[in-house]
């Protein structure tokens, strides 16, 4: 088993471990040792306990006590997951895929990345590097993710998108088929676009 901390102990840190205790439960040799979490809030401290895992520590101190650790960074924001990666370089950063989710085998994924359970990512998509795709999100065929892009469940990213770095989409929102996003924008829940969405916009 390799070793494993999760950075971020709130929901999708939880979220984080209960795909890696269905991942080791499906195995006939558990592929993951859960060490705890490890995070920098201040109301959380070393030894403390958060639903059956240990507080390692802020950060910094994980990082230092597991050197050979696998990280996985359970961070919703998409700028603080971004910050936290650069903080850790040296570490080996897994994707974790939920077994309910359904990928296609032609998809490429990148280290550090989240597919939640019912996720649909089809043939020919492409994601980046610690991206989060939400329970229930679809890829489209062809679409083309960024690195650091958050998708909320129930969101849809229709065929031949182009998603630029640090897009957030949140639930039950989509794009029509071919649709281009500039980086940093963010989709709210429910919103439907089209066409070409300019870097760092916000539609509702």
């Amino acid at each position: 088993m390799r070793d494993l901390f999760i950075v971020g102990a709130g929901g999708f840190g939880r979220e984080a471990i209960w795909t890696v205790e269905r991942i080791n439960s499906l195995s006939q040799r558990p592929e993951w040792n859960i060490l705890g979490y490890a995070d920098d809030d201040p109301k959380w401290r070393k030894g403390q306990n958060f639903e059956g895992y240990p507080i390692l520590g802020t950060v910094e101190t994980a990082s230092r006590d597991y050197p050979g650790a696998s990280v996985f960074i359970a961070l919703g924001n998409n700028a603080k997951r971004s910050e936290m990666y650069k903080k850790l370089r040296g570490h080996d950063f897994p994707a974790l895929i939920d077994p309910k989710a359904q990928i296609s085998p032609t998809t490429e994924f990148l280290q550090g990345t989240f597919i939640g359970a019912g996720a649909v990512i089809q043939v020919g998509s492409e994601l980046g590097m610690f991206d989060v795709i939400g329970s229930n999100a679809v890829v489209g065929h062809d679409a083309v993710l960024g690195d650091f892009v958050n998708m909320g469940p129930g969101s849809v990213i229709a065929g031949g998108s182009k998603i630029g770095a640090g897009v957030s989409f949140y639930a039950n929102s989509a794009t029509m088929p071919r649709t281009v996003i500039g980086e940093g924008a963010r989709i709210l829940a429910g919103a439907g676009v089209s066409g070409e969405v300019p870097a760092g916009a916000e539609v509702s």
